[in-house]
């Protein structure tokens, strides 16, 4: 197949979240994150077997004491818009993440901004104040970012000669140097990103997606019927199963399952009564019906007793958890320093993103068991950017959260770094949790100063089993992905075991001769 042929090939797909930021800083949800993986480029990629292997750094080395990093760069990279990419743009990316203090912020605790340093064009220096084990691993999260091309568009805000660092602009523009370049940016409607023609760490491929399309459709019953037709090549994988698995019955389609590390949550405010009381927050955990939950809603999963995916604690005994059980939810409530009136008359607000089934119905069996064992339970259709947005105080974050995290990065540290102080107010639901076990903080410390993995997974498995003695949230149950879309697209090639990094859209593949392809993009 001759590159003319593959010149206008679409990856077509239907999402129910909207991207409400195009800026690496502020990325949460799966389709503002698989925007920002393909718009900008990482140090690192992540690797199953070694961690992590080169990519915009050709090479790095670590003081012996754990707390310097030296990263090479390559030199011929640039960005979208033909400029250079240096060390530079990698320190003031830093900078800019740590100042900003987004959600992607809690995995670089370590650093400062004064922290990060270029000797040279082709050299950037990490100086961290205490030895940090996941740092490595996380640099798979950290993008970087055009500094020329922000600091020609900052707007007044409270960062002193930096104003604003460019949020405003990068929140609806690109300053990346991925494989993919934006051409539309419409909130809530499209995003359209076209292949960057001159990219050089991945050679371009003929049958690689020339442009990608996320359709923001929040109707998962339109979403269905547009895949069906032919309209969209991928449906959003928070599509009910029932539906998924009807449309697969047609031979053109394809379903797809995949296992993940990635983790649901009901989030719990432990800040505000009446979840600030132990026994309530262990009522609550077992009020929860994920048996129900994985049958009737996400239609795949496992039970996940503790705040961590299994497979990331492998030598870990195992954590029995909350089982459901309402008679026991009731004896929880009533050893709390809570009447059964008070607990009635203060209202629990559920949240769950507006316009996922999944999450919607989620929160609905939740409310529906808490009020069996005597709480005031209401759910709250919230868009996720509000939602986010109120986790960053303890009184305006919301009771509970119907949430789930996928692994970014390979390492127990991504979840857990929610469970001491350094992540409360964090905007994201976990950041939205506000607790506190010095036991946990000291544990989680202790694994991030080790270099031995037997001490860091001792270390953390010790933290998991306090943490779910705390029951600081439900920890509910693990992922399966599904997702159903065309035979004609080669989806999810190999991302390093690593979320997102399996929708770098480079790797993707369409298959040209495919007459469904023809009729679905005349």
């Amino acid at each position: 197949m001759s590159h003319a042929e593959a010149k206008d090939m679409k990856l077509r797909w239907g999402v129910g979240m909207e991207v409400s930021t195009l800026d690496p800083v502020y990325q949460t949800n799966n389709w503002e994150l698989a925007t920002g993986y393909n718009l900008y480029d990482s140090l690192v990629w992540p690797d199953a077997q070694a961690g992590v292997k080169p990519w915009v750094a050709e090479s790095w080395s670590a003081s012996e004491d754990g707390k310097t990093w030296t990263f090479k760069l390559r030199s011929d990279l640039t960005f979208h818009d033909g400029s250079p990419l240096t060390a530079d743009d990698v320190v003031f990316s830093m900078q800019r993440l740590l100042t900003l203090n987004g959600p992607g912020a809690t995995s670089f605790r370590s650093l400062t901004p004064g922290s990060v340093s270029a000797p040279d064009a082709q050299t950037v220096v990490f100086t961290l104040d205490k030895p940090s084990a996941s740092f490595l691993q996380a640099l798979v999260t950290f993008k970087i970012v055009n500094k020329a091309l922000i600091l020609a568009n900052l707007e007044d805000g409270p960062h002193g000669g930096m104003k604003d660092f460019g949020a405003a602009f990068v929140r609806t523009n690109d300053a990346g140097s991925g494989p993919f370049q934006l051409k539309t940016y419409s909130q809530g409607e499209l995003v359209v990103l076209d292949r960057f023609e001159a990219y050089k760490l991945t050679p371009w491929d003929a049958a690689a997606p020339t442009s990608v399309e996320f359709q923001i459709t929040p109707e998962m019953a339109t979403i269905g019927t547009k895949l069906r037709a032919g309209e969209i090549d991928v449906g959003d994988w928070s599509l009910p199963i029932s539906v998924q698995r009807n449309v697969a019955t047609d031979p053109r389609f394809n379903l797809r399952q995949d296992p993940m590390n990635t983790a649901w949550y009901l989030i719990m405010n432990n800040a505000r009564a009446p979840l600030d009381d132990v026994n309530v927050r262990r009522a609550v955990a077992s009020a929860h019906d994920e048996g129900t939950l994985i049958r009737n809603i996400t239609g795949a999963g496992g039970p996940m007793g503790g705040p961590v995916p299994t497979a990331m604690l492998p030598n870990c005994e195992p954590i029995a958890g909350y089982d459901f059980n309402l008679d026991k939810a009731r004896d929880y409530l009533a050893a709390s320093k809570y009447s059964a009136d008070e607990l009635k008359s203060r209202p629990l607000k559920v949240a769950a993103v507006a316009g996922s089934e999944r999450f919607n119905n989620i929160a609905l069996l939740t409310a529906s068991n808490l009020k069996k064992i005597g709480l005031n339970a209401e759910v709250q259709a919230v868009r996720w950017a509000d939602i986010t947005a109120a986790q960053t105080k303890p009184e305006t974050a919301f009771d509970l959260v119907v949430f789930y995290d996928p692994a970014k990065y390979n390492d127990p540290m991504l979840f857990l770094s929610y469970y001491r102080k350094a992540g409360w107010g964090d905007p994201y639901p976990p950041g939205g949790m506000y607790y506190d076990n010095p036991k946990v903080t000291a544990l989680i410390d202790a694994a991030q100063m080790s270099t031995d993995v037997a001490v860091q997974q001792k270390s953390y498995c010790e933290a998991a089993h306090l943490i779910t003695d705390d029951s600081p949230s439900v920890f509910s149950h693990s992922e399966v992905r599904t997702t159903t879309y065309w035979n004609y697209v080669a989806a999810f090639p190999d991302g390093g075991g690593t979320m997102f990094y399996d929708m770098r859209f480079e790797n993707w593949r369409l298959d040209a001769a495919s007459e469904d392809l023809k009729r679905n993009q005349p």
